[in-house]
Parts: structure tokens; sequence; C-alpha cells
């Protein structure tokens, strides 16, 4: 079989049912689609929607319950045990995918050209994850991690990523895997492609997959995506793995990153002074307070967002946002 698409379950029986909805019209035996479940509460109503399913889609559809709560990453990493296709493609349970598109992955990935695919996805209208560069190159793999941040439509040969030494001690509760995999693959290969657009919707945010599963070490710092500091917290985890990455790798790819990560915690910055001087002065503690490498050009311009009126930032975070966002 060509592909197996893998969906993340935890505890969102409503949004598992979008996406076998989404698929009701196709047809194939090159896929299968596997409902991974992390031991979630929810598991067995999940189990029965699976099951309802089952009968009347055209194609084969397996549920496979943890016996135990891995965690995400964990779960993450055993999608490529459940699986015994080529590919595997991962998906988020609140984000679901157009199955009238699948004939044109499959026939993408039957060529069997690259080991890692990304997904354009669109998001409220707009498709990203496309604004990528087109041939493997160092000074830009700060791309490669912002296009891996987002698991739903990675799509990796299942077989390389077995194969791939890994340090599952640090993996098992680093938060982006994905990255890891992805980014170390990539590297390895100096190569990857495209599925084709108009595939991969984004439903929701992931906020419950990542904050509530039971089994997330890191869960009161992850478990509000809507706090001023969410994103700060998760920063200094994505940072250490692109550091594990470089590690295992080059040591310009921390280079890298860093150059474009820089540009974007100014983007941050200004996002938190729209919500005033007091959220703003939140972002400055955590920040200051993080792991977080700044240097002196950030620090003049976080004192020159401070003394800027709330409507003015707002403005130039939606300009940025808008004009400059690639992806992540």
């Amino acid at each position: 079989m060509i592909l197996s698409i893998v969906v993340l379950s935890y505890n969102r029986p409503v949004q598992v049912e979008r996406i076998l909805k989404n698929l009701d019209r196709v047809t194939s035996s090159s896929f299968n689609l596997i409902v991974k479940d992390d031991c979630s509460p929810l598991q067995n109503e999940i189990r029965s929607i699976v099951e309802c399913y089952r009968s009347k889609l055209n194609f084969d559809v397996q549920f496979y319950p943890n016996a135990v709560n891995l965690g995400y990453d964990r779960n993450l990493l055993d999608a490529f045990n459940v699986s015994s296709s080529d590919y595997v493609f991962l998906l988020s349970d609140d984000d679901y995918i157009d199955g009238n598109k699948l004939n044109e992955l499959i026939q993408v990935l039957s060529e069997k050209a690259k080991k890692v695919y990304f997904t354009p996805y669109i998001e409220n209208g707009k498709i990203r994850r496309t604004n990528i560069n087109v041939a493997f190159e160092l000074a830009k793999f700060s791309d490669f991690v912002y296009n891996s941040i987002l698991f739903s439509g990675l799509i990796l040969h299942r077989q390389t990523v077995l194969n791939l030494p890994k340090d599952l001690s640090f993996l098992s509760n680093c938060i982006y895997t994905q990255v890891y995999l992805t980014c170390v693959i990539i590297f390895h290969e100096e190569d990857f492609g495209f599925a084709p657009e108009n595939l991969l919707y984004l439903g929701g945010d992931g906020e419950n997959y990542f904050g509530k599963n039971s089994s997330a070490q890191n869960s009161r710092l992850l478990i509000d995506r809507n706090q001023i500091l969410s994103d700060l917290n998760y920063q200094q985890f994505l940072l250490r793995v692109v550091h594990k990455v470089s590690i295992d790798t080059n040591a310009l790819v921390y280079k890298s990153f860093l150059t474009e990560y820089k540009k974007r915690l100014v983007a941050y910055a200004l996002r938190s002074r729209t919500v005033g001087l007091k959220g703003y002065i939140s972002f400055l503690k955590g920040y200051a307070s993080s792991e977080i490498v700044g240097g002196l050009f950030l620090s003049l311009v976080f004192i020159m967002l401070f003394f800027l009126p709330s409507f003015i930032t707002k403005e130039l975070y939606i300009f940025v946002k808008e004009n400059f966002k690639k992806s992540g």
C-alpha cells in the first residue's frame, strides 16, 4: 500500500467524524486511514464513530486505541509502527482533507521520488506552506523548520523514519518530534517534495491535543494557547529541538533558524503589544526569564514598541502577518 493517513486522535469524536465524512466518496485500495487514539476519555465514542463509518466507506479504515496514554510525541512516533504503507500522512484530529484530491496525492507518492512531502494547507481561506525554497539550501534551513511545525500534512517515508537513529529520551517529550524527523531526513536527503494544493484544511488550533493530553509532561505550560506567554513557552521547546537537529546534522542549521526566528520574535512582540501595556509587560518579563537568545537589536526594538500606541502596533502586526507569514 502506498499511503496510510494516520489521525492522531485525542478526545474529539466530532472532529474525527468530520474527517471521515469528507472521505465518503473516495474509493481506493492504494491507501488506508488509521485513527490512532491516545487512550482518551472519549475513546469508546470515537471507536463507535469509526466502526460506523467503516461499513460506509470504500477504503480500509482502522481504529487503533493505545492501551495506555503515550502523550503527543510518543503517539506520533508510534504512528510509523502501526502502519505498513510506504508513506505516512500525519493528520491532527481537528484538521481534515478533501477526498477529491487523494488520487492526485497518491499519483505523486507512487513515484517514490522523495522521502518528505509538505502538504500546503488552507487556513481561513488562505493557502499556507507553499512559499518555500524549491531546492535544498542550508542557509535557508529555517524554512524546513517552520514548515514542519504543523504536523498535519507532513508525509514521511515510513521505513526512512524507522531506520533513523533516534534519541528517544529526548524525543519522547520534546513537543516537536515531527520537526526533528522532517528536518533530519531533509538534511540527509538534500531534497523534499510537495503534495497537491487544496487537499488539507485546518479546522482548529490543536490546543486540545497538546494541552489536555494527560501524559503531556509540560501540560501546565501548554494547556491555554490563548495566554500571552503561550508562544514563548512553545518557542523554548522549538529552540531545543532545532539545536538537537543541528547537533545531529550541521551547526549551520541552528544559525539559519536563529536568523529567521529573531524576525518572527519581533512579530510576536508586536502582537503582544496590541493587547495593551499590561500584556506587553508580561511578554517582556517572560522573554527576559526565558532561554530565548536575544541581542542588542531586539532589545532596542522591544523598547521602541513600549512607547508606540496599541492601535499602531496592531496595524503593523496585521500587515506583517498578512504579507510575510509563510507557515507555522
